[in-house]
């Protein structure tokens, strides 16, 4: 970098922060003022000095009063805020706008849907001095309020590590760049992880850094909405194909950890109402029926378990069952269609080189 390169960097950074590094937070946002109003809010609590860190908001295209509130914001906060406004382009686009913005070595990813624990950045700072040759370190993600939660809620929860959620995500500057292909929000944030390890550096589980994150607002086309996002799957798999064969979505069970555990759930139960309505279609006896009708129900009680394992129970309709239940009969096929669709369709994608 030449003088006038570093005399300019110098002038771009308020004088507080010219001696020091800073961690520069790098957040997300597209239509969403009153989710985001509620996490620049706890960014403003925060235990660690103001001086330590930066905030940037990555305005992702948004129609709503996103940009009025932040500079309502500005005016009144004594945190180091500033943001920066796309056409609407995906949230790997926004964050990677948004790390260009910012000046700090290290970035800290969260969303503008959690809430960050009052001393994240003091525990992030610490993780950073302590073990600086690591890659990346991913954070404790917390589902609250979880009597908002039905099955056409959306919650993310990270509690053991190993699914890299960029909700919740602390990364070296010089990883931090997300793949543009993806442009909704999902499978960019794993995409990122499996680069950073594959390109030799580790990504650390920190359960001291911690975020909440309430169910996002019940909506019964939601479940459709996120079956439909497999679709980037396709992508994911040509790039990291042995990652995503052994590591994606890894849950313990019974302490075998099995990858890919909610897809495997839902193609058990598509393959039983094949089963099942074949044995219909040909006139199984009543004893014979036995065995279909058990393949069945088990698929039909896994993926039951799976679709409200979040959901409180006591507060749901009638109606929320009844949708519920047709649904869970579709989503599997809307899962499958995606899957197959962004593999045929992504199958020209190299794969990842460090």
């Amino acid at each position: 970098m030449s003088n006038k390169e570093k005399k300019i960097l110098q002038e771009s950074i308020p004088e507080s922060y010219n001696n020091a590094d800073i961690l520069s937070i790098v957040i997300p946002a597209f239509n969403s003022v009153k989710l985001l109003f509620r996490c620049l809010e706890a960014l403003e609590k925060q235990s660690a000095s103001k001086t330590e860190f930066e905030v940037t908001v990555a305005d992702d295209g948004s129609t709503d009063e996103t940009l009025e509130m932040l500079a309502q914001f500005k005016a009144r906060t004594e945190l180091n805020l500033q943001w920066i406004s796309i056409t609407n382009s995906g949230p790997g686009y926004a964050r990677n706008a948004g790390v260009a913005k910012s000046s700090g070595s290290w970035i800290g990813f969260i969303d503008a849907d959690v809430i960050p624990d009052l001393d994240w950045v003091k525990n992030a700072i610490r993780l950073i001095q302590q073990k600086p040759d690591a890659g990346a370190f991913e954070g404790r993600t917390e589902v609250t309020q979880r009597n908002l939660a039905t099955p056409f809620t959306h919650q993310t929860e990270n509690t053991d590590g190993g699914r890299y959620p960029t909700c919740n995500f602390l990364v070296r500057r010089n990883l931090a760049n997300f793949y543009p292909a993806y442009l909704i929000p999902f499978r960019e944030d794993t995409d990122l992880a499996f680069s950073i390890l594959a390109s030799g550096y580790s990504i650390i589980f920190a359960p001291q850094m911690i975020v909440e994150h309430p169910p996002l607002s019940s909506s019964y086309s939601r479940p459709m909405v996120l079956a439909r996002r497999y679709y980037y799957d396709g992508l994911l798999a040509r790039r990291f194909p042995s990652r995503y064969k052994y590591e994606l979505d890894a849950h313990q069970i019974f302490g075998r950890k099995i990858p890919h555990l909610k897809r495997k759930i839902y193609s058990i139960f598509a393959l039983s109402q094949i089963v099942f309505l074949a044995a219909l279609f040909f006139g199984f006896s009543v004893k014979e029926m036995f065995l279909p009708l058990s393949a069945y129900l088990t698929g039909l009680c896994l993926t039951v378990v799976a679709g409200l394992r979040y959901a409180n129970l006591i507060d749901l309709s009638l109606k929320d069952w009844l949708v519920f239940f047709i649904q869970l009969h579709i989503l599997p096929w809307v899962m499958g269609y995606s899957l197959l669709r962004g593999w045929f369709d992504f199958r020209g994608e190299p794969e990842f080189t460090a």
